[in-house]
């Protein structure tokens, strides 16, 4: 749809802040706006009748009944092997049919290379799971206190003023440090 240009209205588009160029790229989602009070105006569909091309045929309508009897379509015929050759089938000739069910179920089971790898990777992966947490958690416990002093100079310089954290706070945040170090220590003795 092309833009349409109106005295006093301007062309938008709901995301030009963010690209200016969409009015020009993304015509479809631009609309006119009228800050004056003016009434928008949008150009109608070029519609020629001899242009419009028909994909689908329509059924003429009629009301006689035989008619529709005769339009309803008929379902196919399931086709079917003639008898003589279903009869020339031999159970010899299909693998597997004479096979003992124990043969069967043998040759369905993966083998032993396949279930010693996939066992092997559950393993390590959720002995990994199992030690990664506690260790995660210890690493935070020591790195975020070293992260707030940073954060805390960083902010002096550039001459924000801090908030002074009172008696209570400053002894939490020694007592969350000291269990980290020990923590580490007890993990760390051999």
């Amino acid at each position: 749809m092309p833009v349409v240009e109106l005295p006093g209205c301007v062309a938008v588009h709901p995301d030009a802040k963010l690209n200016p160029s969409l009015l020009q790229d993304d015509p479809e989602r631009v609309g006119t706006f009228c800050p004056e009070g003016q009434v928008p105006s949008f150009v109608p569909m070029d519609f020629t009748p001899s242009e419009i091309q028909i994909l689908q045929q329509s059924l003429p309508q009629t009301n006689d009944d035989s008619d529709k009897e005769s339009t309803t379509p008929q379902p196919s015929p399931v086709p079917r092997l003639p008898e003589s050759d279903a009869a020339t089938v031999k159970r010899e000739e299909v693998p597997g049919l004479s096979k003992p069910l124990l043969e069967k179920v043998v040759d369905g089971l993966p083998s032993v290379e396949m279930v010693v790898t996939t066992t092997t990777i559950a393993l390590v992966a959720s002995t990994a799971a199992l030690v990664a947490k506690p260790a995660g958690e210890l690493i935070l416990k020591l790195i975020k206190p070293t992260v707030k002093k940073v954060v805390k100079k960083a902010a002096q310089v550039r001459g924000v003023p801090l908030k002074i954290d009172s008696v209570w706070e400053r002894r939490l945040a020694q007592r969350d440090r000291n269990r980290a170090l020990r923590a580490l220590r007890r993990a760390l003795k051999p």
